[in-house]
């Protein structure tokens, strides 16, 4: 049919049937109205075949829609299970760490009230021993000090006596005596003069 209309556009004809065009305007729409017959009837059988597919997009909707509540229930319990397991572990291992905690707390405790009170025994020991040691040599020095007390006593006795031997020798000296007085302690001993 193309091919006559393509024809007739090609070569034209000086007077054309409107005859021939009325019987091809009737074939075109007879064409039209079974294009539109065909048309309806798939959009029809698509309106059906859609509803039907939405129907059953609807009830797998709903299967999966329970399936998956479920399988969340499922999962939330598993969950909820796993979680007081392991709060009840996490309780267990908390009072038991706890406790040994508190037993180590209670030895290192005693193990450094045991060793504070040797440290403390130990000191107070030696405080003794340096008190009495302190007190055995202040006693020996006191009598280190009595010793040379003596002995400074006993030289400035000897050197009064050799002061008077002195003096019985020299009578020449101006004052009689001076020399044992100037030995005499608390006295700076006089330098005889060169004259």
């Amino acid at each position: 049919m193309d091919e006559s209309v393509s024809s007739n556009r090609s070569t034209p004809e000086p007077a054309a049937d409107s005859s021939d065009y009325t019987a091809l305007g009737v074939r075109v729409a007879g064409i039209l109205e079974a294009a539109e017959q065909t048309a309806e009837q798939i959009r029809t059988e698509a309106r059906r075949e859609a509803s039907e597919l939405e129907r059953l997009a609807a009830i797998e909707a709903e299967r999966l829609k329970r399936e998956l509540t479920e399988d969340a229930r499922t999962v939330r319990a598993e969950a909820e299970e796993y979680a007081r397991d392991m709060r009840l572990a996490v309780e267990a291992y908390s009072t038991t760490h706890r406790q040994q905690a508190e037993a180590e707390a209670r030895e290192t405790i005693a193990d450094a009230e045991i060793r504070s009170q040797a440290i403390r025994d130990k000191a107070e020991k030696m405080a003794r021993q340096v008190a009495g040691d302190a007190q055995q040599r202040q006693e020996k020095l006191r009598a280190e000090v009595r010793v040379l007390e003596q002995r400074r006593r006993d030289a400035l006795e000897r050197l009064e006596d050799i002061a008077a031997l002195v003096e019985d020798l020299l009578p020449s000296r101006r004052r009689e005596g001076a020399l044992v007085r100037d030995l005499k302690p608390g006295r700076e001993t006089a330098r005889p003069s060169d004259s």
